[in-house]
């Protein structure tokens, strides 16, 4: 097909022709060509024959020629404001519309790529941070129904120099606080309760502030030193304290003595961790510094009789 107004010709229709009218005279022409092809072989209809395979073909050139037509006035309409930059925005547009999805994830994976080389950055300068601190005299974790600061994740540097006071002759404390709610009540709750099962079996702190219902658990799991294992006078007087708990635990079924409860004591007010009224101290099993975390539990035990 040569050009629109041959087109138009072949299917009988002025250039003037509306799109149902292009649409509806195809459609007629067709039908026509199917019936004659039905009684192929007599005589030639008063219409004519109908050349099939012309008639598609005009058809198509005209329809592909709208599309051009339309296509061009949107890009002129969308690109026109341009003008000799035209081309280029045109081929901007394209490539975007094109290759968005791709770009999309090469920046979210650079920004992956970015956050992790900062996360390791930072994770390397906090190790070499902590490398020139002086070993810590001891290591408390706070595990159970505790809030401390601002909510979760608060920072608890402030908590360990508060410990550190009150032991002159210590240089460093690591405190920590892991909060560990009584009741499920939401999906929040039991995302806290995981991670803090999480947090006990990579923790290793000396000593444990724990609430009743956290103590009762973990002290069944041998997850505490029985302080009548360890020696000294400190202990002795741990043992005959009226703040001695005992427990039983899986592996032994005879009642040890593997917490000192300070709930009497000021340690919660004195150091800013609130929520559950329960503080019993227990030193963990294979603990670093057992001795200082007796010195630390002896420390509250005397301040509250003083």
């Amino acid at each position: 097909m040569e050009d629109l107004k041959q087109a138009y010709a072949v299917l009988g229709l002025p250039e003037t022709a509306s799109k149902e009218e292009l649409e509806n005279r195809y459609y007629l022409l067709t039908r026509r060509a199917r019936a004659q092809k039905m009684r192929e072989g007599a005589e030639p209809p008063a219409e004519g024959w109908v050349d099939l395979d012309a008639v598609t073909e005009a058809y198509r050139f005209i329809r592909d020629y709208e599309e051009r037509q339309a296509k061009a006035e949107y890009e002129q309409q969308v690109y026109g404001k341009y003008k000799k930059m035209a081309d280029k925005a045109q081929k901007w547009d394209h490539f975007f519309h094109y290759y968005k999805f791709h770009i999309l994830i090469g920046i979210v994976v650079l920004a992956l790529i970015g956050y992790g080389m900062k996360s390791y950055a930072d994770h390397r300068a906090e190790q070499e941070r902590l490398a020139k601190l002086p070993p810590a005299d001891v290591s408390v974790m706070f595990f159970g129904n505790y809030l401390y600061g601002e909510g979760f994740g608060s920072d608890t540097e402030p908590l360990a120099n508060d410990i550190l006071k009150q032991f002159p002759d210590w240089k460093r404390v690591v405190a920590n606080l892991t909060y560990v709610p009584s009741d499920m009540k939401s999906e929040q709750d039991m995302a806290l309760l995981q991670k803090s099962m999480l947090v006990l079996m990579e923790d290793k702190s000396d000593l444990f502030i724990v609430d009743k219902a956290n103590f009762d658990k973990l002290a069944a799991q041998g997850a505490f030193l029985p302080l009548d294992s360890l020696s000294g006078s400190s202990v002795q007087s741990l043992l005959q304290s009226g703040a001695a708990r005992k427990a039983k635990t899986e592996d032994d079924p005879a009642e040890k003595v593997y917490g000192i409860d300070l709930s009497g004591t000021g340690l919660g007010k004195e150091l800013g961790v609130n929520g559950s009224s329960e503080f019993i101290a227990a030193v963990r099993t294979k603990a670093q510094k057992p001795d200082n975390a007796v010195k630390f539990i002896e420390h509250y035990l005397n301040e509250a009789k003083s």
